[in-house]
């Protein structure tokens, strides 16, 4: 049904992802603006009628609704935007804005709210509501619920933190709606001060959901480590290409939406500078082709057929099955100069490793080699898992 509905009013063209989120996005964001304005007159005029502030608590909320609602649309236009020369990037990350502003606004509602709710439980005013206002307000739970889940289906349609957001906005409104349900049901049996209670717990439910969203996108602002899962698809698709013999130093940087990659391939040090080039170009175009991507690529020339190489990587392999701390083993060279006899390696260890611990593997492996070469430095170069 979801998928229906919004193929009916957004279809999928075939313009750029990033013009297809966005009005996505704008869509949600109208449908959410409409909502929410019908609702907050049916639960304000409900809570005048029967003096309830647990009722007009919620009303608010429901009517900050439409301010968080005006944000995403704020966010998926700016992120939309293409890049220019004030934003070489994009605006990608304008989501993330959003989302951040949004969750602000949930944490104030809450604190506001905690201080009527303290004053309703010291002064309780009964309140008599009829059996039908019960049933409405029970009816805007059920839009309430309709809408989260489909900015929930919509924001994983287009892997949106912002719409997931404002799907959590919408279900919290619901939960709290049904909470301020209880609390006129008690007050018709005379529990006046379940009003207080119930609006009480209703501020610290838009606290608590304020303040795990905001971190959510405050880690994406600030540049949080990608998946595993994003590390090995760009390894794999890399791999893929002939003559590629090892792909390290992965780094990848979200923008939004957009994602932008550098890494480092190894390939036979005999290749030509062109033929080095003619790899180097390949890589980019399958990467681009298969995951949307320009990356930045290194070429690093090893010596796969070098005897001591593969002397060093069966070393480093026997150590690896016993050490838990070695990830990944790549580009391992041999150094024969008049001033130096060097054996460099790079080892990946996992995200949670020390400094205390890659000190110590550092150390191990230094000693573990130099048993064995040992009119050679022993040069390893260690690096957590996110630089994969």
């Amino acid at each position: 049904m979801f998928q229906r509905l919004t193929d009916k009013f957004i279809p999928d063209t075939k313009q750029a992802s990033s013009q297809y989120r966005a009005r996505i996005g704008i869509f949600q964001g109208k449908i959410s603006i409409a909502v929410n304005a019908f609702l907050f007159i049916i639960k304000f005029t409900l809570g005048l009628i029967t003096g309830a502030i647990s009722l007009i608590a919620d009303a608010i909320h429901t009517l900050s609704d439409i301010i968080t609602s005006l944000i995403v649309i704020w966010g998926f236009n700016q992120s939309g935007k293409p890049a220019d020369s004030k934003n070489p990037y994009g605006h990608g990350r304008a989501e993330y804005v959003a989302t951040l502003i949004i969750s602000v606004l949930l944490c104030v509602a809450g604190i506001e709210f905690i201080e009527a709710s303290i004053d309703r439980i010291k002064n309780p005013i009964i309140s008599e509501p009829e059996w039908w206002m019960v049933g409405l307000i029970f009816f805007t739970i059920l839009i309430k619920e309709f809408t989260a889940r489909y900015a929930n289906f919509l924001s994983s349609k287009i892997a949106s933190g912002l719409l997931h957001a404002d799907a959590w906005h919408h279900r919290v409104d619901a939960i709290s709606s049904a909470l301020v349900i209880c609390a006129l049901v008690a007050g018709k049996y005379g529990l006046t001060a379940i009003d207080g209670w119930v609006g009480l717990i209703v501020s610290l439910l838009l606290i608590y959901t304020g303040f795990d969203i905001a971190r959510d996108s405050v880690d994406d602002l600030i540049g949080k480590p990608p998946n595993s899962d994003e590390f090995d698809k760009v390894r794999k698709i890399a791999l893929s290409v002939d003559q590629v013999l090892g792909v390290h130093d992965i780094i990848v940087h979200n923008y939004g939406h957009d994602m932008y990659v550098s890494l480092h391939v190894e390939i036979d040090a005999k290749k030509t500078t062109a033929e080095a080039h003619d790899i180097s170009e390949e890589v980019e175009m399958i990467l681009k082709k298969q995951i949307g991507v320009e990356p930045n690529i290194h070429i690093d020339p090893v010596f796969p057929d070098n005897p001591m190489v593969k002397e060093v990587r069966n070393k480093l392999e026997s150590i690896s099955k016993i050490d838990k701390r070695i990830k990944n083993i790549y580009d391992i060279r041999i150094v024969n100069t008049n001033n130096h006899n060097l054996i460099l390696f790079g080892i990946n260890t996992p995200l949670a490793t020390s400094r205390g611990d890659i000190l110590e593997l550092n150390s191990y492996l230094q000693k573990s080699l130099s048993a064995i070469f040992n009119s050679y430095e022993i040069r390893p170069k260690i690096s957590q898992i996110y630089k994969n």
